[in-house]
This record gives structure tokens, C-alpha cells and sequence, in this order.
């Protein structure tokens, strides 16, 4: 059991971790950074949460969480994440983050000296709507936790997975870069993509005729562009080659279509059935 848990960033992401952490008896005393002073939050919402919460403002107190924490969790946008690191480092604790993409915060913990504390995660776990409000302890359950060890302390590692399994996480390590390349793919070109269908329904007043398919394809478009604006600037280049082997495949499926063809578009659903078979 660790003595402190400190997230900053309580909304969905860091905001479940502390809820799965007390419900579940992770750490004696959980204490939450609130980067964004707390509005619209009820004392017994954050009561719930955390037992102590801290505005980011506020130095002195979040160098005494710090200071106290065994472990430290960066959940926020990709950016904010980079700029607390080094306040977090100072602490001596370990420091995980849940940050969207890893090579460009892994670069930037590597011009600090305490980085083999820093273990880059990334939790694959979410909901359409994002804030505190929507915070789960059960997030976690049966989801990926991806961690990236590559410039870790071993211990810090451990750290980090006894926390992630203990949220009933399972954890996948892989290097920062197959991270990035990884989910462009499964994460960041699902939301260009069900937010251009979205977009594209509405725009061609199709909307009426749409069934669960359609509502299944876009339930996750239209993500928050705080949390999207960072993602796309720090994995632009694996973003950019995900779409165009996108728009190779649907390509091939146009042409055919213009031609009269069915087989480029079945033989696509083919390859997609084989592919979901061989993941279960």
C-alpha cells in the first residue's frame, strides 16, 4: 500500500484513479492537485475524491503533497504534464503520468536529472465526456495500461504496475516510440475519424436515418480540444502516416466502387473479420 497518492489533474482520468485508489485501499491518504481551482465541484464531490485537495497555484502546498507522496500521477493534457515535471522530479517520489503521448514527455524528462524516477504511462481508458464528474473508481477494470520503462528505475517501474494492477488494470510495456506509433492508429485516428463521420451526417442531413452502427462509429468524436490540441501537436508525424494508410484502404474501396467493383470494399470487411478474430 503506498502512504500518499497525489494526482494532479483530478478530472475523468485522475479523478478515478484517486476514487479506484480509496475504494480499493491503494494508499493510506490521497491528496488531489486541482489545476483548474475546482469550479463547478461540491464539497462532497471532492470530499468523495480526494482527502486533501490543493490548489496548483498555490507553491508552498504543492511542494508539501509533493514532498509527502510515494507516488505522484500527472494527469492532465500532454503539455501540462511537461511543465509540472520538474516540480514533481524535485520531490524525490516516483512520478507516473497518464499523458496521450509519451516521446515528447519521456524527451522532456530527460533533461532532468531525477528522470529515473519518471515512469511514462499512458491508461486506455475513457468516456465520451470528459471531467470530474464522470470520474469511476472501475475505470481501469480489464483496461491496458500501457507503461514505457525504457529510462526507468526498476523500482519506480514496479511502482507504477502495482498501482496500475491494482486498479484491476493490465499492463503492456512498450517503448515511447511504439507508443506513439501504436495509438495514432488505435486511439487518435478513431477520433479524426468518428468526428468526420459526425460532421459529415449532419452536414449531408443524414442523421435521420441513422441506426446504433452509426452511433457506435461516432460515440467517441468530438473529444475535448484542450486534451486533442496537445495530442495532435506532440504525434502530428504518426498521426499524419496513420491517415494516410487510411486513405490508401478507402481509397482502393472508392475506385472500385467507381468502377463498378465490390471486391475492393468485401475484401476489406474480410481482412477486418480475420483481424478481430486473431485479437480474441
Amino acid at each position: 500500500m503506498l502512504g500518499q497518492l497525489t494526482v494532479f489533474g483530478a478530472g475523468l482520468i485522475g479523478g478515478s484513479m484517486a476514487l479506484g485508489a480509496r475504494s480499493r485501499g491503494l494508499a493510506e491518504r490521497v491528496v488531489a492537485i486541482d489545476r483548474r481551482g475546482g469550479a463547478g465541484h461540491s464539497s462532497e464531490v471532492r470530499a468523495r475524491v480526494a482527502q486533501l485537495w490543493v490548489e496548483a497555484g498555490n507553491e508552498a502546498a504543492v511542494e508539501s503533497a509533493y514532498a509527502a507522496s510515494d507516488l505522484i500521477v500527472l494527469a492532465s493534457p500532454v503539455h501540462s504534464i511537461i511543465d509540472e515535471l520538474p516540480r514533481a522530479l524535485r520531490s524525490g517520489a516516483v512520478v507516473t503520468d497518464a499523458g496521450s503521448t509519451k516521446v515528447a514527455v519521456l524527451e522532456a524528462a530527460g533533461r532532468d536529472s531525477r528522470a529515473l524516477q519518471f515512469v511514462p504511462a499512458h491508461p486506455m481508458a475513457g468516456h465520451p465526456e470528459s471531467g470530474l464528474e464522470h470520474a469511476r473508481a472501475d475505470l481501469f477494470v480489464g483496461r491496458r495500461w500501457l507503461v514505457c520503462p525504457e529510462t526507468s528505475n526498476p523500482s519506480a517501474v514496479e511502482r507504477v504496475r502495482a498501482f496500475a494492477e491494482g486498479l484491476g488494470a493490465e499492463v503492456v510495456l512498450l517503448s515511447a516510440e511504439e507508443h506513439d506509433r501504436s495509438v495514432a492508429i488505435t486511439s487518435h485516428l478513431p477520433q479524426l475519424l468518428a468526428s468526420a463521420l459526425a460532421s459529415l451526417g449532419q452536414e449531408q442531413r443524414a442523421e435521420g436515418a441513422a441506426g446504433p452502427g452509426f452511433a457506435s462509429a461516432t460515440r467517441v468524436a468530438g473529444g475535448p480540444e484542450a486534451m486533442w490540441r496537445d495530442i495532435f501537436s506532440t504525434n502530428a508525424s504518426a498521426i499524419e502516416q496513420a491517415l494516410g494508410w487510411m486513405a490508401g484502404e478507402l481509397e482502393q474501396v472508392r475506385q472500385g466502387l467507381a468502377r463498378g467493383e465490390t471486391a475492393p470494399a468485401l475484401e476489406l470487411l474480410a481482412r477486418a473479420r480475420r483481424a478481430r478474430e486473431k485479437s480474441r
